[in-house]
């Protein structure tokens, strides 16, 4: 951990995770993303150190992350189940398009076909935002998913589409 940022040397681990979606090479380190980083300490994968403090638990680092994302936590969850449903995730574009997610097996061959929008259950959300990340979704060619989390961190799923009822 350096300020804000997860940085790792390009090693044979690093490496090997790279290909598996996760982190970005930058300036001869590989960079993860904090939910990528909580993702990889959870399961066992990744120990963060922090110079002064050595080895973070994955509820210090949660903790140091919502101090700067309140809505973290949220986003986590959504990120966790799709990577515990083997979807390659990365991040999105903003806040509120969170995620970029790839068909299971097209990582690093085609572009990701979904945007994921995460939400909590019973937050409202207006017709003209669902428009405003429709138009977005339909100018980059990917589907929107709006991902909702109950109150017991489970997540479901909804594609968002346009239809044309002249035609019906």
């Amino acid at each position: 951990l350096s300020g804000d940022e997860i940085l790792a040397e390009p090693d044979e681990v690093s490496l090997k995770y790279l290909g598996k979606g996760y982190g970005v090479r930058e300036d001869k380190k590989v960079k993860y993303s904090p939910i990528e980083a909580l993702y990889l300490t959870e399961i066992g994968k990744m120990e963060i150190l922090d110079g002064s403090e050595g080895k973070l638990s994955f509820q210090e680092l949660l903790r140091r992350f919502q101090q700067r994302d309140p809505n973290i936590w949220r986003d986590y969850v959504v990120y966790r189940d799709l990577r515990k449903r083997r979807y390659v995730v990365k991040e999105g574009f903003g806040k509120e398009l969170r995620f970029r997610v790839f068909e299971r097996g097209k990582y690093g061959k085609e572009p990701a076909k979904y945007l994921v929008v995460p939400i909590f259950e019973g937050r409202d959300v207006t017709i003209k935002k669902l428009e405003e990340w429709m138009a977005i979704s339909r100018k980059m060619r990917k589907e929107l998913v709006i991902a909702v989390v109950d109150r017991r961190n489970e997540v479901i799923y909804y594609k968002a589409s346009l239809v044309d009822l002249r035609n019906v």
